[in-house]
C-alpha cells in the first residue's frame, strides 16, 4: 500500500509528470516515423487523437465513443503501462477492482477533493491514447495508399488490425508486459517495472519493422519515394 500510493503520488498526482508522459508517449510515435508523414495525413491523425482520446478538456464526445471502443477492442489504448502497474498492485494490496477509481483508495485522506485523482489519472491515460490513436491513423493511412499504389485490395477491417498491431508492437502496452514482470511490481524495490521491459521489447520491434519495411520488395508499377518502379 505505501509503494502504491508513492507511485501514485509520483504519476497521477505530478503535474511534471504528466508533461513527461506526453512527451515519452510522443518519442515512441515518433521513433515510428510518423512525424515525417504527409503534413496533411499527420494533421488529420492529430486532430483525431485529441478528439477521441479526451486528453483535453472537452475534447472527446458522444460521437467518438464508437471509436474509442473499437480502439479498445483492438488493444491499443487504455493500457497505460504505469498506471496498470499502479492499479495492479493496488489489488494486489485487498482493494479488489475498486482500485479503477482511483478516488476509492484515497477517499478516506482526500474525500473534499476525490474528484481530482480521478480526473488525473484520466488525464494520465488519455495523454498515452492520443499519441497511440495518431500513431494509427498514420499507420492506417500510410498502408492504405501503399496498397492502393501497388493496386493490393485491402478489406478495411485487415489494414485496421495490420495498423493496429505495428501500433501495440511498437508502443508501450500493459497487456504485452510478462507475467514475471508483473510479479515483479511486488518487490519492495524498484517502481513501474512494467515501463522498462516495455522499453526493450517496442526498441527492438521498431528496429525490427524497419528492416522489414525496407526489405520491402517493391511490386510493378509502385512509387518508391516519388520514383516508378518498372
Amino acid at each position: 500500500i505505501p509503494k502504491g500510493t508513492a507511485q501514485l503520488a509520483k504519476t497521477v498526482l505530478s503535474i511534471p509528470t504528466h508533461i513527461r508522459n506526453f512527451m515519452s508517449a510522443g518519442a515512441f510515435a515518433g521513433a515510428n516515423g510518423i512525424l515525417f508523414s504527409n503534413p496533411k495525413d499527420l494533421a488529420n491523425a492529430f486532430k483525431e487523437g485529441a478528439r477521441i482520446s479526451g486528453v483535453f478538456k472537452g475534447a472527446r464526445d458522444a460521437d467518438f465513443e464508437k471509436a474509442y471502443r473499437e480502439m479498445v477492442e483492438l488493444g491499443i489504448v487504455n493500457q497505460q503501462v504505469q498506471v496498470g502497474d499502479m492499479k495492479n498492485l493496488f489489488r494486489t494490496a485487498g482493494f479488489g477492482d475498486n482500485v479503477a477509481n482511483v478516488d476509492a483508495v484515497l477517499n478516506p485522506m482526500m474525500s473534499r477533493i476525490k474528484a481530482i485523482p480521478q480526473w488525473l489519472q484520466g488525464k494520465y491515460v488519455a495523454e498515452d491514447d492520443f499519441w497511440k490513436i495518431t500513431n494509427y491513423f498514420v499507420e492506417l493511412n500510410r498502408r492504405d495508399a501503399a496498397y492502393r499504389t501497388a493496386n493490393i485490395k485491402k478489406p478495411i477491417d485487415e489494414l485496421k488490425k495490420e495498423a493496429a498491431d505495428i501500433v501495440k508492437n511498437t508502443v508501450p502496452n500493459y497487456n504485452f508486459v510478462g507475467d514475471v514482470v508483473r510479479t515483479a511490481r511486488v518487490l519492495p524495490v524498484g517502481n513501474f517495472m512494467s515501463f522498462p521491459s516495455e522499453m526493450i521489447r517496442t526498441t527492438t520491434n521498431i528496429g525490427q519493422q524497419a528492416m522489414k519495411e525496407m526489405k520491402h520488395i517493391p511490386a510493378p508499377g509502385e512509387i518508391i519515394r516519388g520514383t516508378d518502379i518498372a
